[in-house]
């Protein structure tokens, strides 16, 4: 068990997790849903996307592990790793916002929802993988430190 606590990855699932949901809770109201949907299934499709937001956090990590060949960069941080790390959240949010508000029709931004010209990308979205990965990794340094 102790060595699961101590794994990277463990740490960003589990915080990930959990600070992903709340940020999906907080966020609700700037999506519409279909009438045809109850407050139980909106939540639950709150608690897949915050899986979901766990694991692009664990793909950040590994991509900039294997970027700079480092897997202990999160102990040795400089803002260019950080700015990095975020970079890769930006970029992933965006291709699957696209993806999720357009072919693949999984949700639909309300009209509170300020986007992106051009991209069309929620901002909302583009904040929390601005503040929730900084989050995350303050928490997986704290933890594990």
């Amino acid at each position: 068990m102790h060595r699961i606590i101590n794994n990277i990855e463990f740490n960003f699932l589990l915080f990930g997790f959990m600070a992903n949901f709340v940020w999906e809770m907080l966020q609700m109201p700037f999506f519409t849903f279909s009438d045809k949907l109850s407050l139980s299934e909106i939540n639950f499709a709150c608690l897949q996307a915050s899986i979901g937001d766990a694991f692009i956090l664990v793909i950040m990590f590994w991509t900039l592990s294997g970027l700079l060949k480092l897997r202990l960069w999160i102990f040795r941080l400089t803002s260019y790793r950080i700015g990095l790390f975020l970079l890769i959240g930006i970029i992933i949010t965006i291709i699957f916002e696209h993806l999720a508000t357009g072919p693949l029709d999984r949700w639909v931004y309300g009209d509170l929802m300020p986007v992106l010209p051009l991209l069309g990308t929620g901002i909302l979205p583009i904040i929390q993988w601005l503040i929730v990965p900084l989050f995350v990794l303050w928490l997986v340094r704290r933890q594990l430190k």
